[in-house]
Protein backbone atom coordinates (compact mmCIF):
# COMPACT_ATOMS: atom_id res chain seq x y z
CA UNK A 1 0.00 0.00 0.00
CA UNK A 2 1.62 3.48 -0.78
CA UNK A 3 1.18 6.35 1.30
CA UNK A 4 0.67 9.57 1.06
CA UNK A 5 3.15 12.35 2.06
CA UNK A 6 -0.05 13.91 3.62
CA UNK A 7 -0.15 10.86 6.18
CA UNK A 8 3.50 11.10 7.08
CA UNK A 9 3.26 14.94 7.89
CA UNK A 10 -0.04 14.39 9.90
CA UNK A 11 2.57 11.63 11.72
CA UNK A 12 4.68 13.67 12.63
CA UNK A 13 2.74 17.00 13.34
CA UNK A 14 0.74 14.45 16.22
CA UNK A 15 3.71 13.37 17.68
CA UNK A 16 5.58 16.91 17.98
CA UNK A 17 2.18 18.07 20.28
CA UNK A 18 2.43 14.72 22.01
CA UNK A 19 6.11 15.10 22.36
CA UNK A 20 5.82 18.96 23.42
CA UNK A 21 2.94 18.61 25.84
CA UNK A 22 5.02 15.72 27.55
CA UNK A 23 7.94 18.05 27.93
CA UNK A 24 6.16 21.16 28.91
CA UNK A 25 4.05 19.19 31.44
CA UNK A 26 7.27 18.03 33.33
CA UNK A 27 9.10 21.11 32.46
CA UNK A 28 6.11 23.31 33.90
CA UNK A 29 5.85 20.79 37.19
CA UNK A 30 9.72 20.72 37.62
CA UNK A 31 9.38 24.71 37.81
CA UNK A 32 6.84 24.75 40.07
CA UNK A 33 8.31 21.84 42.42
CA UNK A 34 11.78 23.89 42.67
CA UNK A 35 9.95 26.91 43.07
CA UNK A 36 7.96 25.51 46.32
CA UNK A 37 10.71 23.83 47.20
CA UNK A 38 13.18 27.14 47.69
CA UNK A 39 10.42 29.28 49.23
CA UNK A 40 10.12 27.03 51.95
CA UNK A 41 14.10 25.55 52.20
CA UNK A 42 16.12 26.53 54.90
CA UNK A 43 19.75 27.25 54.11
CA UNK A 44 22.82 25.76 56.01
CA UNK A 45 26.26 25.93 55.42
CA UNK A 46 28.47 21.99 54.65
CA UNK A 47 31.53 20.60 54.21
CA UNK A 48 32.90 18.84 51.41
CA UNK A 49 33.98 15.22 52.90
CA UNK A 50 34.65 13.22 49.40
CA UNK A 51 34.40 13.17 45.46
CA UNK A 52 34.26 9.97 43.92
CA UNK A 53 33.81 8.94 40.29
CA UNK A 54 30.94 7.13 39.69
CA UNK A 55 30.37 4.46 36.35
CA UNK A 56 27.07 4.17 34.65
CA UNK A 57 24.89 3.27 31.16
CA UNK A 58 22.82 5.97 29.85
CA UNK A 59 19.27 5.48 27.91
CA UNK A 60 21.00 4.86 24.68
CA UNK A 61 23.84 2.42 26.19
CA UNK A 62 26.97 4.16 26.18
CA UNK A 63 29.57 4.12 29.39
CA UNK A 64 29.18 7.82 31.06
CA UNK A 65 30.79 8.79 34.44
CA UNK A 66 30.01 11.63 36.77
CA UNK A 67 31.21 12.79 40.48
CA UNK A 68 29.37 12.03 43.69
CA UNK A 69 30.08 14.99 46.11
CA UNK A 70 29.73 13.98 50.00
CA UNK A 71 29.15 16.45 52.46
CA UNK A 72 28.91 16.70 56.08
CA UNK A 73 26.66 19.50 57.92
CA UNK A 74 25.08 20.51 61.39
CA UNK A 75 21.76 21.30 62.33
CA UNK A 76 20.61 21.70 66.08
CA UNK A 77 23.65 19.71 67.05
CA UNK A 78 23.03 16.98 64.90
CA UNK A 79 26.06 16.21 62.72
CA UNK A 80 24.10 14.38 59.30
CA UNK A 81 26.24 13.43 56.11
CA UNK A 82 24.68 13.07 52.73
CA UNK A 83 25.60 13.37 48.81
CA UNK A 84 24.26 16.32 47.01
CA UNK A 85 22.95 15.98 42.95
CA UNK A 86 25.91 18.64 41.60
CA UNK A 87 29.00 18.81 41.16
CA UNK A 88 31.67 21.94 40.03
CA UNK A 89 35.44 21.28 38.24
CA UNK A 90 36.36 23.51 41.23
CA UNK A 91 34.96 21.91 44.23
CA UNK A 92 37.67 20.54 46.82
CA UNK A 93 37.39 17.98 49.53
CA UNK A 94 37.53 20.70 52.57
CA UNK A 95 35.34 23.12 50.82
CA UNK A 96 32.34 24.92 52.56
CA UNK A 97 29.46 24.04 50.36
CA UNK A 98 25.75 25.99 50.93
CA UNK A 99 23.28 23.16 50.93
CA UNK A 100 19.28 24.01 51.19
CA UNK A 101 16.87 21.50 52.95
CA UNK A 102 13.25 21.67 54.22
CA UNK A 103 12.42 22.44 58.36
CA UNK A 104 11.10 18.84 58.72
CA UNK A 105 13.64 16.98 56.72
CA UNK A 106 16.83 17.89 57.32
CA UNK A 107 18.65 14.99 56.76
CA UNK A 108 17.47 15.09 52.81
CA UNK A 109 19.59 18.06 51.54
CA UNK A 110 19.91 19.65 47.53
CA UNK A 111 23.02 21.95 46.45
CA UNK A 112 22.88 25.17 44.53
CA UNK A 113 21.91 22.95 41.28
CA UNK A 114 18.47 22.93 42.50
CA UNK A 115 18.01 27.17 41.67
CA UNK A 116 19.27 26.40 37.89
CA UNK A 117 16.14 23.92 38.19
CA UNK A 118 13.47 26.29 38.21
CA UNK A 119 14.92 27.73 34.99
CA UNK A 120 15.55 24.62 33.46
CA UNK A 121 11.59 24.12 34.01
CA UNK A 122 10.79 27.26 32.11
CA UNK A 123 13.20 26.17 29.75
CA UNK A 124 11.87 22.43 29.10
CA UNK A 125 8.15 24.85 28.97
CA UNK A 126 9.63 26.56 26.39
CA UNK A 127 10.88 23.99 24.12
CA UNK A 128 7.74 22.05 24.72
CA UNK A 129 5.97 24.90 23.16
CA UNK A 130 8.05 24.98 20.68
CA UNK A 131 7.19 22.05 19.85
CA UNK A 132 3.18 22.22 19.64
CA UNK A 133 3.51 25.09 17.93
CA UNK A 134 5.63 23.42 15.11
CA UNK A 135 2.99 20.44 15.09
CA UNK A 136 0.02 22.41 15.03
CA UNK A 137 1.71 24.37 11.92
CA UNK A 138 2.11 20.77 10.09
CA UNK A 139 -1.22 19.78 10.80
CA UNK A 140 -2.54 23.04 9.77
CA UNK A 141 -0.63 22.74 6.25
CA UNK A 142 -2.22 19.54 5.97
CA UNK A 143 -5.96 20.96 6.18
CA UNK A 144 -4.70 23.84 3.59
CA UNK A 145 -3.34 21.42 1.06
CA UNK A 146 -6.75 19.31 2.34
CA UNK A 147 -8.96 22.40 1.40
CA UNK A 148 -7.24 23.57 -1.72
CA UNK A 149 -7.71 19.60 -3.35
CA UNK A 150 -11.10 20.08 -2.52
CA UNK A 151 -11.21 23.21 -4.21
CA UNK A 152 -9.03 22.07 -7.21
CA UNK A 153 -11.39 18.99 -8.12
CA UNK A 154 -14.55 20.74 -8.09
CA UNK A 155 -13.57 24.13 -9.57
CA UNK A 156 -10.05 23.48 -11.31
CA UNK A 157 -9.33 22.55 -15.06
CA UNK A 158 -8.40 19.12 -15.21
CA UNK A 159 -5.36 17.85 -17.66
CA UNK A 160 -3.72 14.54 -17.81
CA UNK A 161 -0.08 14.21 -17.60
CA UNK A 162 2.28 11.12 -17.94
CA UNK A 163 4.32 9.94 -14.84
CA UNK A 164 7.99 10.15 -16.34
CA UNK A 165 9.84 9.55 -13.00
CA UNK A 166 10.43 8.38 -9.43
CA UNK A 167 12.93 10.38 -7.22
CA UNK A 168 13.65 10.52 -3.92
CA UNK A 169 13.68 14.10 -1.93
CA UNK A 170 16.96 14.26 -0.81
CA UNK A 171 15.93 17.53 1.17
CA UNK A 172 14.34 15.44 3.86
CA UNK A 173 16.29 13.14 5.94
CA UNK A 174 16.10 11.13 9.30
CA UNK A 175 18.55 9.66 10.81
CA UNK A 176 19.17 7.56 14.13
CA UNK A 177 21.07 6.93 16.71
CA UNK A 178 23.25 9.11 18.67
CA UNK A 179 27.20 10.42 18.73
CA UNK A 180 29.21 7.01 17.29
CA UNK A 181 26.26 4.83 16.74
CA UNK A 182 24.55 7.61 14.67
CA UNK A 183 23.51 6.27 11.34
CA UNK A 184 23.93 8.65 7.82
CA UNK A 185 19.91 8.73 7.78
CA UNK A 186 17.25 7.78 4.88
CA UNK A 187 14.91 10.08 2.87
CA UNK A 188 11.66 9.12 3.92
CA UNK A 189 9.89 10.91 0.63
CA UNK A 190 9.70 10.62 -2.69
CA UNK A 191 8.21 12.34 -5.79
CA UNK A 192 6.04 11.14 -8.52
CA UNK A 193 7.45 13.91 -11.74
CA UNK A 194 4.33 14.23 -13.86
CA UNK A 195 4.38 15.89 -16.99
CA UNK A 196 2.28 17.32 -19.92
CA UNK A 197 4.62 16.30 -22.69
CA UNK A 198 4.75 18.50 -25.96
CA UNK A 199 3.64 15.85 -29.20
CA UNK A 200 6.20 17.34 -31.56
CA UNK A 201 9.37 17.17 -29.72
CA UNK A 202 8.16 14.27 -27.29
CA UNK A 203 10.12 16.71 -24.34
CA UNK A 204 8.04 17.88 -21.20
CA UNK A 205 6.20 21.01 -21.24
CA UNK A 206 4.74 21.40 -18.09
CA UNK A 207 5.88 19.46 -15.33
CA UNK A 208 3.96 18.74 -12.01
CA UNK A 209 5.29 17.02 -8.74
CA UNK A 210 3.51 14.90 -6.41
CA UNK A 211 5.33 13.83 -2.97
CA UNK A 212 4.18 10.58 -1.61
CA UNK A 213 5.99 7.87 0.84
CA UNK A 214 9.61 6.87 -0.22
CA UNK A 215 8.39 3.39 -1.95
CA UNK A 216 9.58 0.91 -4.37
CA UNK A 217 6.09 0.46 -5.42
CA UNK A 218 5.62 3.73 -7.10
CA UNK A 219 7.94 3.10 -10.23
CA UNK A 220 5.68 0.90 -11.92
CA UNK A 221 3.68 4.09 -12.71
CA UNK A 222 5.90 5.50 -14.60
CA UNK A 223 4.36 5.79 -18.22
CA UNK A 224 0.91 5.84 -16.61
CA UNK A 225 -1.72 8.55 -17.42
CA UNK A 226 -2.66 10.72 -14.11
CA UNK A 227 -5.42 13.55 -13.66
CA UNK A 228 -4.00 16.67 -12.56
CA UNK A 229 -5.81 19.77 -11.18
CA UNK A 230 -5.21 23.38 -12.10
CA UNK A 231 -6.11 26.23 -10.51
CA UNK A 232 -8.30 28.60 -12.00
CA UNK A 233 -6.51 32.06 -12.00
CA UNK A 234 -2.83 30.32 -10.93
CA UNK A 235 -1.25 27.58 -12.58
CA UNK A 236 1.37 27.11 -9.90
CA UNK A 237 -1.24 25.34 -7.31
CA UNK A 238 -2.62 22.53 -8.78
CA UNK A 239 -3.22 18.63 -7.27
CA UNK A 240 -1.85 15.59 -8.97
CA UNK A 241 -4.60 12.95 -8.05
CA UNK A 242 -2.26 9.76 -7.23
CA UNK A 243 -5.31 8.56 -5.50
CA UNK A 244 -7.23 7.85 -8.75
CA UNK A 245 -3.76 6.63 -10.28
CA UNK A 246 -3.07 4.23 -7.36
CA UNK A 247 -6.58 3.36 -5.99
CA UNK A 248 -5.80 4.61 -2.84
Amino acid sequence: MVKSASSAVIFVGTMFIIMGSICAVAGYKLAVHTSRFMSEAVSVEGVIVNITTERYESPTGEARTRKIVSVDYEIDGVKYENTVNYHRSSMRIGDAITLYHLPDTPWTVKGESEKSNFAGGIGMVGVGLFFIICGICFLNSVRRKTALKRYLKQHGTQIYAQVIAVEIDRTISVSAGTGSKRDRGFNPLSFLKCAVMDPNTNEPKAVYNSWSINNNHLHPYIGKQVKVYLHPQDNTKYYVDLEELLGV
